[in-house]
């Protein structure tokens, strides 16, 4: 851990949301969204579980600590919020985390990602029952469903959802996100249309992708290489 990183967790822990935010700004100066994101804030909070599980800290320190970087990453969507799409453009992308999930900051930065790159973004933090879930779908018809699950104990509800997106007319596009896609295998339970999102970086890939298959489709079929 730098010092940069070493200054902000502490930071967080105390519940200093000036200190935080001041180390999230200066290093705004030389720093994209997503590098941010992906160098500082993700490996402070993964620092922070595993002294948690260490019984280093807290569940209160680990809450509070949560709480101070969910107001850090609101600050560095501010900017964006200010030229929000009208609440029908398109592309549209809806994000929630499973029934019963709390851990939701992760998925927050994807949302905060997907609204830079000037997607129409309804964030829905956490704890979505499915049957709302569907019904808002159905109303608004997004082209990408984002869901997130960090609990091992959760992969019933996760099949729920997607064996329930797989029925859907309009087939968006699923990306499933957490902290245990790194570590397990779950391609098996997910329909065609659904992609598991290790971390920010394999995001990154798909945005790319998700730019190509975009600019074929406007100039060709998604299976021509056009150049624009």
């Amino acid at each position: 851990m730098d010092t940069t990183n070493r200054a902000f967790v502490e930071a967080l822990l105390a519940g200093d949301h000036a200190r935080s935010l001041q180390i999230v700004t200066i290093r705004q100066g030389n720093c994209s969204r997503f590098e941010i994101y992906n160098e500082l804030i993700t490996p402070a909070m993964y620092d922070i579980g595993v002294m948690w599980q260490k019984n280093e800290i807290t569940v209160a320190d680990e809450h509070l600590a949560t709480a101070v970087c969910d107001f850090v990453l609101t600050q560095t969507e501010f900017e964006l919020l200010q030229q929000s799409a009208s609440p029908y453009a398109t592309p549209k992308a809806m994000f929630f985390t499973v029934e019963d999930e709390h851990h939701y900051l992760g998925l927050k930065m994807v949302s905060i990602l997907f609204r830079e790159k000037h997607w129409n973004v309804k964030y829905y933090q956490s704890n979505l029952p499915i049957d709302h879930v569907l019904k808002e779908v159905e109303r608004w018809k997004p082209n990408v469903i984002g869901l997130s699950f960090s609990l091992a104990y959760r992969i019933d509800e996760l099949t729920d959802y997607l064996k329930a997106f797989s029925k859907l007319e309009d087939k968006p596009e699923v990306l499933v996100g957490g902290r245990l896609i790194k570590n397990y295998d779950f391609s098996s339970i997910g329909p065609p249309q659904t992609t598991f999102i290790q971390d920010l970086d394999e995001l990154q890939i798909w945005f790319n992708k998700d730019k190509q298959t975009r600019r074929d489709e406007f100039d060709g079929t998604s299976t021509t290489s056009s150049v624009v």
